[in-house]
């Protein structure tokens, strides 16, 4: 790959064409986690573990978003991938030479997935080296009901009823204020990919004394409903 992650499309970041079947996305991905993932031993040696993370990353949001049908096809009409030729055959990227066109609003959304990509490898980072905190676990006057799902505003409401800033929650974890307010108001065009999402919905709601379990859960699935 000759240019930046960040400038390919999904299909060119796990190097498979435009008509590729579901199996061959699997593998494709299987193949990229076999070089790139945390435990792969066969680039340590070549990029940095942030390097890594970052293209793991942005590996892992590409198959996520292709592995499925509808999440596929809504990716293809947004970025504007080419169809089939007159004859039927498929274009690939090898034989299509040209960039689809972009808007301005498409060079938007790209900036913001590469900076929310960015902000949630720091984020990751940071909380991974943060130090156990010694202090008493916190009791939220406000608790989700069994059946009941974490919301953004939910967790706003539990945050404000212990009297915590952001900036509180965000020297605690170590996850940047910034993405703690895009879960909040659910950011869906900045949120990160879903084994990050998760990790920093599970640290937020142990900050606020709530089950870590039923907010990253449920919070999932509502951001999965919402972007569908």
């Amino acid at each position: 790959m000759l240019r930046r992650l960040s400038e390919q499309d999904h299909y060119q970041v796990l190097e498979v064409s435009y008509d590729a079947s579901s199996d061959e996305i699997q593998s494709a991905f299987e193949t990229a986690r076999d070089i790139y993932s945390h435990e792969a031993l066969v680039s340590s040696s070549i990029l940095s573990d942030r390097e890594r993370r970052r293209t793991f990353l942005r590996i892992s949001e590409a198959y996520q978003t292709l592995i499925a049908e509808k999440s596929r096809r809504l990716y293809n009409r947004r970025v504007g991938i080419p169809g089939l030729r007159p004859n039927g055959t498929s274009l690939s990227p090898t034989v299509l030479n040209v960039e689809p066109p972009a808007t301005l609003a498409d060079v938007a959304a790209r900036e913001a997935v590469v900076e929310s990509e960015h902000d949630a490898a720091d984020d990751v980072e940071a909380s991974e080296q943060a130090p156990v905190s010694e202090s008493p676990p916190r009791e939220c006057p406000l608790q989700l009901e069994p059946a009941e799902e974490a919301t953004g505003a939910f967790l706003r409401a539990a945050r404000e009823a212990m009297g915590l800033e952001l900036a509180t929650i965000s020297k605690e974890t170590k996850i940047g204020r910034a993405m703690l307010e895009y879960i909040e108001t659910e950011r869906l065009d900045r949120l990160p990919a879903e084994v990050y999402l998760r990790n920093f919905t599970r640290q937020f709601a142990g900050c606020l004394g709530l089950d870590e379990d039923q907010v990253s859960t449920t919070y999932l699935a509502r951001i999965h409903r919402l972007q569908e």
